[in-house]
């Protein structure tokens, strides 16, 4: 185990005083900036990740390659990316080290990644991804410099809770006192200061859009369900228990999607309404209360809808009108119970969708007219 101290790595527990740790760039797989890392800078380490060093005509060198996978990934012969990794993992690489979980005897060049060391830096256990993995173990095996390229971390989907732990990292390592030279991602990091940059309004033309938008999708919910509403009342008076219990489920569904284009309707007229400031915070405050409104909203519907199950199955079994009158009851309940539902469901994603509009243009905005700051403001 080691340990930084100034300029120089010191063996713990030895004593043993070595050169200097030269500079480190650890390269991702994103074409855009990971064949401009400094591969003929003999003064930088490269740390590549998993099967990139088998594509020498991308990662012209490298000193060390990360491989966090459990064995059953990295020795598996169907490997997707290249199916002779296998075979190049048992191959001796010289003085090159491979990271891994553990030592694998059948990897010359496995290193057991330190990772009681690495945790002790943080009080967290937070490392999620092989990028924040190797930043986080070079800040704890001392560099002092270290250049981030090819990870670029732009999806929205796959790589969101990557992404939050990596910038982690990458505060950390600044915190530290690495010099860290970000030559990637670099959209996460040049945003718009809060409170400074980026102050606008959504124009009431685009809540009039999104009117207009939501009451042509009401209308056709609420037509879908009238009829399917009709057709449930025929079939309770002509006795079609099967019928009726097909078509109680279906009412339940169109109920929840027209309460859905309701709830966005009403989100986007209270909005057009409206004279004063809407803020950024509005929009994620009503978002969070429907949400637990809406789930408030679905256990009532549940309940209702095991109320009428009881009463349909007394109903088929017996015949009884009295049961028929109560199915009613309830199904009225659980429909209204499904429309609360989709309502709240409707308010909640269409103010998710004002967020991500607002995020939109304040970044297009910052964008065309630069930092207040930059003004002198």
């Amino acid at each position: 185990m080691s340990y930084a101290v100034g300029q120089t790595t010191v063996m713990k527990n030895v004593g043993v005083a070595l050169p200097p740790l030269r500079s480190l760039a650890i390269v991702g797989s994103h074409p855009e900036t990971r064949e401009l890392a400094p591969y003929d800078d003999p003064d930088y380490e490269i740390w590549l990740f998993n099967e990139a060093p088998m594509k020498p005509e991308v990662y012209k060198r490298w000193d060390a390659s990360v491989q966090i996978h459990i064995p059953e990934v990295y020795a598996s012969t169907e490997n997707w990316v290249n199916e002779n990794y296998w075979e190049w993992l048992q191959q001796d690489h010289g003085d090159r080290k491979i990271y891994m979980q553990d030592v694998d005897p059948r990897v010359p060049n496995s290193v057991r990644y330190p990772l009681e060391g690495v945790l002790s830096l943080v009080p967290y256990k937070y490392l999620r991804s092989s990028p924040a993995m190797a930043l986080a173990l070079a800040i704890y095996l001392g560099y002092k410099k270290i250049s981030l390229y090819g990870s670029e971390l732009s999806s929205n989907t796959e790589y969101h809770y990557q992404a939050i732990n990596y910038a982690f990292w990458i505060g950390f390592a600044h915190g530290f006192g690495v010099d860290l030279d970000l030559q990637c991602w670099f959209q996460e990091f040049d945003q718009p200061i809060y409170g400074y940059e980026g102050e606008l309004q959504i124009s009431k033309d685009y809540f009039a859009e999104r009117i207009r938008e939501h009451e042509i999708e009401w209308k056709a919910k609420d037509s879908a369900y009238q009829k399917t509403k009709s057709r449930l009342d025929d079939a309770m008076l002509e006795s079609k228990f099967d019928k009726v219990g097909e078509l109680s489920l279906l009412l339940e569904n169109i109920a929840v999607s027209r309460g859905e284009a309701m709830g966005a309707m009403s989100e986007a007229k209270r909005y057009h309404d409206r004279t004063d400031h809407i803020s950024r915070q509005e929009f994620e405050r009503v978002s969070a209360q429907a949400q637990l409104d809406g789930e408030d909203a679905e256990k009532l519907m549940n309940h209702a809808a095991g109320k009428c199950e009881y009463v349909w199955n007394v109903w088929m079994q017996t015949g009884n009108l009295q049961a028929l009158d109560q199915l009613r009851t309830f199904l009225k309940e659980k429909t209204g119970r499904a429309l609360d539902m989709g309502t709240q469901l409707g308010i909640f994603r269409e103010n998710l969708h004002y967020m991500d509009e607002y995020d939109r243009r304040v970044t297009s905005a910052v964008g065309h007219r630069g930092s207040l700051l930059d003004k002198g403001k």
